[in-house]
């Protein structure tokens, strides 16, 4: 009975842990907003720069080239909602309407999501505010 007790006791803790995790990404914890052109300029350099006394957690130019800079907490002085991430082309078959969809889907208590040119790329911006 007992072996049975901590196997059960086992699934559970392990069942908690996934759902926090799940929680957590949920939360909408970490800020990110695109601001440059990496081949304009260097983007960790950029992300301090435009953070201003934001803790930069990381930056990256995976996403089409263009800076993408992680933030602790929003940048001060942004207005709100005061991140912003993109997620993807937009299309055709994928504009505005489906851009909002796709950015809802990912941060549902506060996502919102719009087509728009930025450095000649025409991708899904998607705002949502740091829970």
């Amino acid at each position: 009975m007992a072996y049975s007790m901590s196997k059960s006791f086992c699934f559970f803790a392990i069942l908690v842990l996934v759902a926090s995790v799940q929680l957590i990404t949920q939360v909408e914890s970490v800020c990110t907003n695109v601001v440059a052109s990496c081949l304009e300029v260097n983007c960790p350099e950029q992300c301090k720069i435009f953070g201003r006394g934001a803790k930069v957690l990381g930056s990256n130019c995976d996403f089409y080239n263009l800076c993408t800079c992680t933030f602790e907490h929003p940048a001060p002085g942004q207005p709100l909602p005061a991140c912003d991430i993109g997620m993807g082309l937009c299309t055709d078959e994928c504009h505005n309407e489906c851009c909002d969809a796709k950015c809802a889907s990912k941060y549902p208590k506060s996502g919102v999501g719009y087509c728009t040119d930025f450095h000649d790329v025409h991708y899904c911006s998607c705002l949502y505010r740091r829970r």
